[in-house]
């Protein structure tokens, strides 16, 4: 029904646009509006209505994902509550190395302190909360060189190694500005100010979104050009400007409704509650 109502709402408003306004541009631009100037106005309001709502529909599927030119990412995003760093134990500005040349890696489990986003890790067992480098309770120094996490479709938590730099001259390790922890063999990351949200990138999320963004241009363009007559460099002019209009002002009202964060299901009752009110019943 929703999607009814949007559709028959831009058919509307884009027919009387088109009606009106061809008219009145093409009787300045040009000695004469296009012939059957109605019927064409309902044909390039159909088309473009048709896209726009196609496109809402696509975003009710998968909300955010394939959104406008200015807006979209190129990535969707996954929450996780829990993560293993890998430490690797310091000797002043020196990683303490095994006999393989190897740094020395301890394992610590650090969970969400409260759920929800933004929160702290906090380490197991302890209240110290997550730092990329310092010191444990004993004195021990150490730097974080990667972490584990578990997707949602991984069987087996998955290792991500901290983005370092390394000083040709001492060959100090140091981390990168952006502070990230790329997936060892695949392309998913996790940023330390984003801690506990894993990003996934997709290129078939940034294909579609561009389609679609470039998609509507066309649309536009094919409704000011051959349905409603316009030469190509006025239809080219005003195709771009209705594009960039419906990109920024439209379009962000009707995803919005998609993007509406549905309230939590009532807790039930408990079941004291439950048995007080079978006995009002009984005695009703």
């Amino acid at each position: 029904m929703v999607l009814l109502l949007i559709f028959l709402m831009l058919l509307l408003g884009l027919f009387a646009l088109f009606l009106g306004g061809g008219l009145v541009a093409q009787g300045y631009l040009y000695q004469h509006p296009a012939d059957r100037m109605p019927l064409r106005a309902l044909a390039g309001a159909f088309l473009v209505a048709t896209f726009i709502t196609l496109w809402v529909w696509i975003d009710q599927r998968a909300p955010g994902k394939y959104d406008t030119f200015f807006n979209f990412a190129s990535y969707s995003t996954v929450e996780f509550q829990e993560f293993e760093a890998i430490r690797w134990t310091a000797a002043g500005d020196k990683l303490k190395l095994d006999a393989s040349g190897n740094p020395i890696e301890t394992t610590v489990k650090f969970k969400r302190s409260v759920g929800g986003k933004g929160t702290q890790f906090v380490e197991e067992g302890t209240s110290n909360t997550f730092e990329m480098s310092g010191s444990t309770s004993s004195g021990t120094q150490y730097m974080t060189g990667a972490i584990r996490v578990k997707g949602p479709d991984d069987p087996e938590p998955v290792r991500y190694n901290a983005k370092l730099k390394e000083d040709p001259a001492t060959k100090r390790k140091t981390y990168t500005q952006d502070r990230r922890f790329e997936e060892e063999k695949g392309s998913r990351y996790v940023e330390k100010d984003q801690l506990g949200t894993l990003f996934v990138p997709s290129t078939g999320t940034v294909v579609l979104a561009l389609f679609l963004n470039f998609a509507l241009l066309v649309v536009w363009l094919a409704a000011f050009w051959p349905i409603l007559r316009f030469s190509l460099t006025h239809a080219l002019i005003f195709a771009a400007a209705f594009t960039v209009l419906t990109l920024l002002a439209v379009m962000p009202v009707l995803f919005k409704q998609n993007r509406v964060p549905k309230a939590p299901p009532t807790p039930p009752p408990p079941a004291a509650t439950l048995v007080r009110h079978v006995g009002l019943v009984e005695q009703m």
